[in-house]
């Protein structure tokens, strides 16, 4: 019941986002408050994938498939966001390389989502070491990324 009320959950949020994702932003600070709200999605459960991973908490088969759900649905909402201008200044993270570099920052983007949709295939099988790789797969998307166009 719990994992159908965080699904149900997360699945509101994402409908509200993908909406907002469609019209355009009026302004940078919309942007950057929109992205930053589907990373923080995405980063409450990528970390609970590696509580479990590093096994400080316990492996649990449903609460995988459920977190590797929301990632792998909300790994392609952000981008948009991201090539905004001015969307670089403010409270944000972002370097203005990203801007420069859209090429290859949407190519960092891309191979998040190619590696978060193979971890939700790889969890579908419930094979704990393949889940733990890919899990370590998709982190080094992030780290990438985060590296390189992230203050």
């Amino acid at each position: 019941m719990k994992a159908i009320l965080r699904l149900v959950g997360c699945a509101v949020a994402v409908f509200a986002l993908i909406g907002a994702a469609y019209a355009q932003f009026a302004k940078p600070e919309e942007a950057i408050a929109y992205r930053q709200s589907v990373m923080k999605v995405i980063g409450h459960h990528f970390n609970s994938l590696g509580a479990m991973v590093k096994e400080t908490s316990p492996f649990d088969q449903a609460a995988v498939a459920s977190d590797v759900q929301v990632v792998a649905m909300m790994a392609g909402l952000p981008w948009a966001a991201f090539a905004v201008a001015g969307s670089d200044q403010g409270e944000t993270r972002l370097k203005s390389s990203a801007l420069k570099e859209n090429d290859k920052f949407m190519a960092a983007a891309s191979a998040f989502e190619t590696a978060s949709d193979l971890l939700r295939e790889v969890a579908g099988g419930g094979d704990e070491g393949a889940v733990k790789a890919q899990f370590g797969a998709v982190a080094q998307t992030c780290k990438g990324c985060h590296g390189v166009y992230r203050k």
